[in-house]
Formats: structure tokens, C-alpha cells, sequence
């Protein structure tokens, strides 16, 4: 691997290039802006990177994804997912640069997708010009998938897989996260929580009243906020009926992998200015099975009466909040939906209107998989520390299509950090972590072509 290696340290400067054109280029999901031109832009990268490539459209007139192969006579075939769209910039103000200008300030690369996802596929592609500059071959088969939809929900996603499932079959899939964490340790995950997106909504009144009839007029923000505490008990315990029954419980393997998983706590506490997380009866393990292994009810935004500056005394007409329910295994986010639809009319809140808005199932891959000990090794070989190991993620992602429908086991290997700042304002990725993630990407395609 040492002239493989060589090659990808060599061409770094040529990875920052390609990398920048893609950040350069907007493709922000959740608001529609630049997909005029950024399918046909990743679609021509991934070609000047030696793979035959095609646009895959979406049903529902979604956003496309970008699909690339390289055959070779191997019998093994390794699946790339990662993603082009981006999350909004917001707030611009607290950008040091133009998200959508990338710079280089020292050893760090700064834009919006530098790091999630665009830097991903940049390490991928990096690594597989240096094979097919060296020897003229890849270890093995590879698919290239890089989906436009997975910043706002992958909602079209499923349908694609369906209709492309002899396209998209392969024997293992290396997903667009991981990294390192804080402590410079690999970081590989086997898997993602689901997740259900709703809006709920209430009306009142046809139109706000002067608050001073608050005696005689019901609110339509005090409405909404009991049917939102009807959900949890005063312990914060979620209390739908039902909610819980599907849950797969973690094997012993499991909670091993992420209790032993490093105690993030006091970087918690100061990140999000706390001095204790949980009750007083919680240890940090408690909260570490909470985080990675239990489900979740969360209040996304309440939208109400007036905000604005200064006062002004009304009683709302309407209100409305976006709420996410975080899903591990086998939780069913359209069972969920249902369930929370019966909770509502069950407890007299009838009048609460509720519609999705987003879903995502739950998926691991085992942990016992010989794909995962594979992807451990080789990131060992790679950063030269022991690889953390987590059956999930807090987070969601469309993980569940590939895992469970085309049936591939599924790791994560990349170029995140916790400080590159992902979803956030000055977004950015180092030099190092780029040159990391394209050589283990590297080397799992040797390992795994055998």
C-alpha cells in the first residue's frame, strides 16, 4: 500500500481541488437552491474519476441522485453511500467566510458540505484515483451512490432502491460518516436511529383576539402545549401507548461496545453550558444507553401569536410545532405516526391536527459481522489507535434501505471530527482528516478485494 499511500499524499492539493468545486456549488436540499447544476456537477467529477456514471431521478419530482461503477473482474463489490445535498447556511452572520466560497485558513478547509458530505466523497475518490493510477485497476468492484435527499428526510429514497435494487446490489457498504473522535480514536458506527418528522397544529379562533379576553377565549398555544406535555410523563418517560412494544432490546455485545464508548460528558456540560446532565440518580453510563439506545419525543419549534420585538398583548388563533421522534430498532416510523394520532384522540385532543413530514427506519448491522472486523482492522492499520466501536449513532439516516432491503452489512469509515462544525456555521474539515479518511477508504478496498 505504500505507493498507494504515496499517491494519495501527493495528490492531496489535486483531492482540495475537486473538493472545492463540489462546495462551491450549493445544493441546499431543504430549500431547492442549486440543483439546476449540481447533479450534472457531481455526475462529471465522478466520471473524471474513471466511473461510468448516470443520474438517477427521484419520483415526486425530488431532487436526483448521482450513481458510478467501476468493474473489474473481482468477485467482490463494495457500495460507496454518501451524499451531495447540503444543510442550510444559516445563520450567515456567524460565518468568518462565504459558506458557498470555500478557503483554506492553515491546515483547515472551510464551506458548507466540507465536511458532510462533500469531503467524504472526496476521500473516496481520491482513493480510487490512486489505484487506477498505479495499477491501472481497483481491488475490487465499486458503486458510488450519492444521494441528493438525505439533508431533508431521503423521502424518495425507498422508491429509488426499489426500482434500482439489481443496480444497487452489493456485497458491503461503507456509509458516508465516521472518523475520528475526540480523543484522535477511529470512530465506526453499525447503524442509525429512524426517525419520525411531524407538524402538528391547532385553531381556536378565526382570528387572534386582544389578549384581554383570555377569561372568556381559549388559546390556541395553550392548547397545543398540553397536548405536547400529554406525551411524557413528569419524569420525562415517553407515555404512548405502544410506543415501546416493537423495541429490540441491545445484546450483551452491544452494551458493552457503548458503555466502553469515551465519557463525553464534561465536554457536554460545558459545550451546552450545564452543570449536570440527567437526574441525580443517572451515572454516565445510564446516559450513554439513553443516548445511543433509546427513543426520543423532542420539540423541534412552537410557532405562535407574536415573537416580534416589544410586546403586543394577543391571544393566538393558531399555533403549530414541528416535533421529532428518534427511532431505534424495529420501531416503524408509520406505526409511530399512527400511535401518536390514537394518543392525541384518546386524551381528548381531537382538534389537534397532525401530518408527517419526514421518515426513517432504524437499522444495525451486526456486530459480530466479519465486514466490521474487517473495516476495525484496517482502521487500526490506518490511524495506528484502537477503533471505538458503537452499534448506532444518536443520529438518522437512510441507513435502513441499503441495510435491510438490499440486505448489505453496512460500516461507516470517513474524514468527520467533532470539530469540524458539522450543520453548523464554519464548517470545515483538516487537511489530516481528508488524508486519513481517502487512506483507509484505501485500504478497505484492498483488504476487501482480497
Amino acid at each position: 500500500m505504500k505507493k498507494i499511500f504515496s499517491h494519495i499524499d501527493k495528490h492531496i492539493d489535486d483531492t482540495i481541488e475537486t473538493l472545492f468545486k463540489m462546495v462551491a456549488q450549493p445544493s441546499i436540499s431543504t430549500q431547492n437552491v442549486g440543483f439546476d447544476k449540481a447533479p450534472s456537477l457531481i455526475k462529471h467529477i465522478l466520471s473524471e474519476y474513471g466511473l461510468n456514471t448516470q443520474i438517477l431521478q427521484t419520483s415526486n419530482n425530488g431532487h436526483p441522485s448521482i450513481y458510478g461503477e467501476y468493474n473489474t473482474n473481482s468477485d467482490k463489490t463494495l457500495m460507496f453511500y454518501t451524499h451531495y445535498d447540503v444543510q442550510p447556511p444559516e445563520p450567515l452572520e456567524l460565518w468568518e467566510s462565504d459558506p458557498f466560497h470555500p478557503e483554506k485558513r492553515g491546515n483547515r478547509l472551510y464551506g458548507r458540505g466540507m465536511s458532510d458530505d462533500k469531503g467524504n466523497i472526496a476521500a473516496r475518490l481520491a482513493a480510487i484515483r490512486a489505484f487506477l493510477d498505479t495499477e491501472n485497476t481497483l481491488p475490487c468492484n465499486i458503486k458510488f451512490f450519492v444521494e441528493g435527499e438525505e439533508e431533508m428526510g431521503s423521502k424518495n429514497l425507498m422508491s429509488l432502491i426499489e426500482k434500482n435494487k439489481t443496480l444497487l446490489t452489493a456485497d458491503a457498504c461503507i456509509w458516508e460518516g465516521g472518523g475520528r473522535n475526540m480523543s484522535d480514536n477511529p470512530f465506526i458506527y453499525l447503524g442509525l436511529k429512524g426517525v419520525l418528522t411531524i407538524n402538528m397544529s391547532v385553531r381556536k379562533l378565526s382570528v387572534d383576539a386582544h389578549s384581554s379576553y383570555a377569561p372568556i377565549l381559549p388559546s390556541a398555544i395553550e392548547r397545543l402545549i398540553k397536548a405536547i406535555n400529554s406525551m411524557k410523563n413528569d419524569e420525562g418517560k415517553i407515555i404512548i401507548e405502544g410506543f415501546k412494544e416493537d423495541i429490540i432490546d441491545l445484546n450483551n455485545e452491544q452494551i458493552k461496545a457503548i458503555l466502553s464508548l469515551p465519557d463525553d460528558t464534561n465536554e457536554w456540560k460545558e459545550t451546552f453550558g450545564l452543570e449536570k446532565l440527567g437526574d441525580d440518580l443517572e451515572s454516565n453510563e445510564d446516559l450513554k444507553i439513553k443516548l445511543f439506545a433509546e427513543p426520543t419525543a423532542n420539540v423541534a419549534g412552537i410557532e405562535s401569536g407574536y415573537n416580534g420585538q416589544g410586546m403586543k398583548t394577543v391571544l393566538p388563533a393558531v399555533a403549530q410545532c414541528k416535533m421529532d421522534f428518534r427511532l431505534v430498532p424495529n420501531q416503524d416510523p408509520n406505526k409511530i405516526f399512527e400511535l401518536v394520532k390514537k394518543h392525541l384522540a384518546k386524551n381528548g385532543f381531537s382538534d389537534i391536527e397532525i401530518e408527517p413530514i419526514g421518515k426513517v427506519y432504524p437499522y444495525r448491522t451486526e456486530m459480530d459481522s466479519d465486514w466490521v472486523e474487517l473495516v476495525k482492522k484496517t482502521a487500526f492499520d490506518v490511524y495506528k489507535k484502537n477503533p471505538v466501536i458503537t452499534p448506532n449513532t444518536a443520529g438518522s439516516g437512510p441507513m435502513y434501505e441499503f441495510g435491510s432491503i438490499l440486505g448489505i452489512p453496512i460500516c461507516s469509515a470517513g474524514i468527520d471530527h467533532p470539530t469540524h462544525k458539522i450543520h453548523a456555521p464554519n464548517e470545515n474539515i483538516t487537511i489530516e482528516d481528508l488524508t486519513l479518511g481517502a487512506k483507509h477508504i484505501a485500504l478497505i478496498m484492498k483488504e476487501f478485494g482480497g
